[in-house]
């Protein structure tokens, strides 16, 4: 009796053993899907998010992203800005001279979101050759003068800006503040008043322009008159003392 109950015992330990040998292979072999579903969920979600949002991060600061350097694309948008700004161009500029001969996606809104890093990194790729072939091209005309410089950027913005702009009691404010401290802004100057104000950097410049002739007008004008009014102040003044 107790020999068969011995016997019953080791068929259930082979059994289980069996069993759970089986178990570990299937979990082996389903093992790799897993790891592989779990890597293109994590490259999916990079890929999603912007390049700021990727450098700022340790675990992909210094990294790829479908294949695009995350230093590199971080560095050219900080270069970028320093040029555009050294030709005294604002973001609004860019956009206008781009859209006209490359399309609407490379508008005021897609430059400012670039310069900021908020773009994906395949957008970034994109639109990086692009904007490095235009800054090439607006900085040789720039140093061969600022005429080949507007002509470049296109005469559509210019046709935009033609029409009045009035300066709120605000902008007047800190625009003969400036004009006080400084008559001649620079370029970089101009463009950071501007973007300040929130107005174009034409008006801007155009409103120095004015302030100045303004300004030289009435030197003009009271040197005219001072040889003039010098003469009947005199017997003005002994007329007045004769009535007293």
């Amino acid at each position: 009796l107790h020999q068969p109950s011995q016997t019953s015992v080791g068929q259930a330990a082979s059994q289980s053993s069996l069993l759970h040998l089986a178990h570990s292979q299937a979990s082996m072999s389903q093992s790799p899907v897993r790891q592989a579903s779990s890597s293109s969920s994590s490259s999916s979600s990079s890929s999603a998010l912007s390049v700021g949002q990727l450098v700022s991060n340790p675990q992909t600061a210094a990294g790829e992203v479908d294949g695009v350097n995350l230093e590199e694309i971080r560095e050219f948008a900080k270069a970028f800005k320093i040029r555009r700004l050294s030709l005294g161009l604002t973001q609004t500029q860019v956009g206008q001279a781009l859209s006209a001969t490359e399309g609407p996606a490379y508008s005021q809104s897609a430059i400012c979101r670039f310069e900021k890093l908020d773009i994906t990194p395949k957008s970034a790729q994109k639109i990086k050759p692009v904007l490095e072939r235009w800054m090439a091209e607006a900085e040789a005309r720039h140093r061969a003068g600022m005429q080949n410089l507007t002509e470049f950027i296109g005469s559509e913005p210019s046709k935009k800006r033609k029409r009045r702009t009035s300066f709120t009691p605000q902008a007047l404010e800190i625009l003969n503040a400036h004009f006080e401290k400084n008559t001649h802004p620079s370029g970089q100057e101009m463009t950071e008043i501007a973007e300040k104000l929130n107005y174009d950097r034409e008006v801007v410049r155009v409103w120095f322009c004015n302030k100045r002739q303004a300004l030289k007008n009435t030197i003009k004008r009271l040197k005219q008159h001072e040889p003039a009014t010098a003469v009947p102040l005199e017997p003005l003044t002994d007329s007045l003392e004769e009535n007293s």
